[in-house]
Order: structure tokens, then C-alpha cells, then sequence
């Protein structure tokens, strides 16, 4: 059997080559569980007072839980953001013109955040606080619910285009096992089907048909994470799209 043999040079190279990806497999996991698990918590929290029948009551006797609630909603933006800029000097390397726009959709989607759920859940508290129980009250709550709604409905439209961006460079480069990316990409494609039905009125996407086009793509946001935190990515591809690079 022949030794195959290493110089301390290449082991050297293997090493700071490796450790950083198998670091960012791991970070990306992490953000990943971090955006699904704040963005439930945060739904949590605000559905059962939005939905009540005075809902500005209701926030106003609850409005440190309005706040928190918020606030951890945004958590779920910047998580997202923070995914594609750690995916992106690996994605760029086979994909640059892609993992560019993935980068954008995720900033955008955080803008959008920010101000339909940030800026809307805080004038909401404000509004419960200072308001009299009038018509002109009600009416500004109700913009308000409809704007986190909207809000909700254009994040999805965000999340399943950078989503689709996410699973096909995931298919192209093989840096995951090929059915994880497939799922992605049939999770996201029911995503952006949902979020375009409930927006025409068709559909609701918290019951129903709705609620069921959501199951893919959560699926697939808990199964990637779990994957990158057991195996990390694919160390052919990762060498293959190396390769390409240098020769390139």
C-alpha cells in the first residue's frame, strides 16, 4: 500500500482552507435557526393581540410585549442578512452575478422589515397609548395591522426570490446533498405562490391551503441548518469551485 505523503506546506493550506468553511457552514446554521425561531416567536407574541376584538386595547395593556415582540422580529431580518453575507465569498466564487443579487434580496427584505414591522408595531404602541376610543383611532389602528399584513406578504415575496437564488447555487455547486436544494427550490416556489394568491385575496396564509404552502420551505430552513451543523459543506465542491477559480 503506498503512504500518501503531505508536505507541512499542503497540510497548512488544507487546514486554513478548510476551517474557515467548516466556521461559516456552522454560522450559517446558526443564523438560519436564529430567523425561523425569532420569527415565530415574534408572530406568536403579536397574532393573539392583533387578533382580538379591540386590538388597540389590547396592545396597550400589553404594550411592552408589542415592543419586545418587535424588536425580536427585526432579530429575524438582520439573521437573514447576515446568511448571505456569509455564504457570499463562497457563492461568488462559481456564481458571483447571483450571490450578489441573493446579498441584495436579503438587504431589501430587511429594509422592508424595518419599516412595515419595526416602524408599524411601534406607531401601533404609540397609537393604543395616546388614542380615545373613536372612529378616527380605529381607523388609524386598522391602517396599521393592514400595513404588518402587506408587510408580512412582500417579506415572503423577498424571502422565496432570495430562496430560490439560495437553492440553486446550492444545486449548481453541490455544496449540500442535491434533495436538500431541491427542496429549497420547490419550498420557495410555494412560497412565492402563496404570498402572490393571498395578496390577490385568493388564498389566507395563516390557514388552510395557505398555511400548507408554507410547510416546504420551513422544512427545508430546518433541515439545511441541521445538515451544516453534522457535515458542513461538501469538501469536493468546495475544492471544485476552487479549482475553477484559480483556473479561471
Amino acid at each position: 500500500m503506498k503512504a500518501i505523503m503531505y508536505s507541512p506546506d499542503v497540510l497548512e493550506l488544507k487546514e486554513e482552507d478548510m476551517n474557515p468553511n467548516r466556521r461559516t457552514a456552522v454560522l450559517v446554521g446558526a443564523l438560519f435557526l436564529i430567523s425561523t425561531a425569532t420569527f415565530i416567536v415574534s408572530n406568536a407574541l403579536i397574532t393573539p393581540l392583533l387578533g382580538s376584538h379591540n386590538f388597540l386595547a389590547a396592545v396597550a395593556d400589553h404594550s411592552q410585549l408589542m415592543i419586545a415582540a418587535t424588536l425580536i422580529g427585526l432579530i429575524e431580518g438582520t439573521a437573514t442578512v447576515g446568511i448571505a453575507l456569509a455564504l457570499y465569498p463562497i457563492l461568488k466564487r462559481q456564481h458571483p452575478a447571483l450571490a450578489l443579487g441573493y446579498a441584495g434580496m436579503r438587504i431589501a427584505e430587511l429594509a422592508i422589515a424595518v419599516v412595515g414591522f419595526g416602524l408599524g408595531g411601534l406607531l401601533l404602541v404609540t397609537l393604543s397609548a395616546t388614542a380615545a376610543n373613536g372612529a378616527t383611532s380605529e381607523t388609524l389602528g386598522t391602517l396599521l395591522v393592514a400595513l404588518r399584513h402587506w408587510t408580512l406578504m412582500l417579506v415572503y415575496l423577498y424571502t422565496a426570490i432570495g430562496g430560490l437564488m439560495l437553492s440553486y447555487m446550492l444545486l449548481r455547486t453541490r455544496l449540500v446533498p442535491r434533495g436538500l436544494s431541491v427542496l429549497g427550490l420547490i419550498g420557495y416556489v410555494a412560497l412565492l405562490l402563496v404570498a402572490v394568491l393571498d395578496m390577490l385575496g385568493l388564498i389566507d396564509t395563516v390557514a388552510g391551503l395557505g398555511l400548507v404552502g408554507l410547510v416546504p420551505g420551513g422544512l427545508f430552513e430546518l433541515l439545511l441548518p441541521i445538515w451544516l451543523f453534522a457535515k458542513g459543506f461538501n469538501l469536493t465542491a468546495l475544492d471544485r469551485m476552487r479549482v475553477a477559480r484559480v483556473s479561471g
